[in-house]
């Protein structure tokens, strides 16, 4: 019987519903792409590495702060292309984030690079390509419109009291936000293992500076940035964004705000998908950014 590594009973109890053949995908990522760690400016960042492929794919993760929960996708990119995926550390500002990120593809013998972000990666890499357009030479955008002012206007005002709300809470916030976002049909086996490896995340892995940080990077890229059709009018790179119809991170007017910021991108909607696209319409979704990735 298939297990996660080194399970605590308690971790091993949210994987009980989880269908075995999923347990063993699961099981066989961690066996064959170990996180890896570079210390950078005195601080330890987490990555996954896969090594092989002519051409990276940088996908860091999404609002978790964890590359892991995104695994099936990792593994399916990882056939054709180097698949890099970073963690995110406990960096407040978005400045230093991406010199970290840079500084490690600089470490990894990485010049240009692809970079995906889906959700709270998304919002991550429409400001990585306007800090470094000489380093992106393709970008892929699923599920999240452009950044939004009043979210971290909001997120502003949280931040007053989130550092002295208890820890359970603070996760309970942000698991309620995933809630709102996920499907949670059943008989699903790509749903059941990515509830399960999103609790073990959120519950036993992702520390309370971990979960601030994210929120307040949000509220630096808000406030200190500001985003234009112009910014990219010389970036010589490509984009393709990817929106579930039914998602409730981009409704039409989401959809049609992030086709006003990229008139250049290529966009396409999948009927009926909600926010994890990459899962209840994985077949669709990989085809779409192969044909993307493949142009010249």
């Amino acid at each position: 019987m298939a297990k996660i590594t080194n399970p605590d009973p308690k971790i091993e109890k949210l994987y009980k519903d989880v269908p075995q053949e999923s347990l063993r995908r699961l099981q066989a990522f961690r066996e064959h792409y170990p996180y890896q760690t570079l210390q950078i400016k005195g601080r330890p960042w987490r990555f996954i590495d896969t090594r092989e492929g002519e051409t990276a794919l940088f996908i860091p993760a999404g609002g978790t702060t964890v590359a892991e929960v995104s695994f099936m996708s990792l593994v399916y990119f990882a056939q054709e292309w180097r698949v890099i995926a970073p963690d995110y550390p406990p960096v407040d500002s978005l400045k230093e984030l991406f010199t970290g990120f840079i500084e490690m593809l600089n470490h990894l013998g990485v010049g240009q690079f692809y970079a995906m972000g889906g959700s709270y990666g998304g919002w991550m890499v429409q400001s990585l390509v306007r800090h470094y357009p000489e380093r992106v030479r393709k970008m892929v955008i699923t599920a999240i419109g452009p950044p939004d002012p009043e979210n971290g206007q909001q997120i502003a005002k949280m931040m007053r009291w989130l550092p002295i709300m208890p820890t359970f809470l603070l996760r309970a916030l942000i698991n309620r936000s995933f809630s709102r976002l996920m499907s949670d049909r059943t008989g699903d086996q790509n749903v059941s293992m990515l509830w399960a490896l999103l609790r073990e995340v959120m519950y036993y892995r992702v520390k309370r500076e971990d979960l601030i940080a994210a929120l307040q990077r949000l509220v630096d890229q808000t406030q200190n940035y500001t985003f234009s059709p112009d910014d990219l009018r010389d970036w010589t790179g490509s984009m393709l964004v990817l929106f579930g119809s039914e998602d409730p991170a981009t409704p039409p007017e989401k959809r049609e705000a992030m086709r006003a910021l990229y008139p250049r991108a290529e966009l396409k909607v999948f009927e009926g998908g909600e926010h994890g696209i990459a899962f209840t319409h994985q077949v669709e979704y990989y085809a779409a950014i192969d044909e993307f990735l493949a142009k010249e």
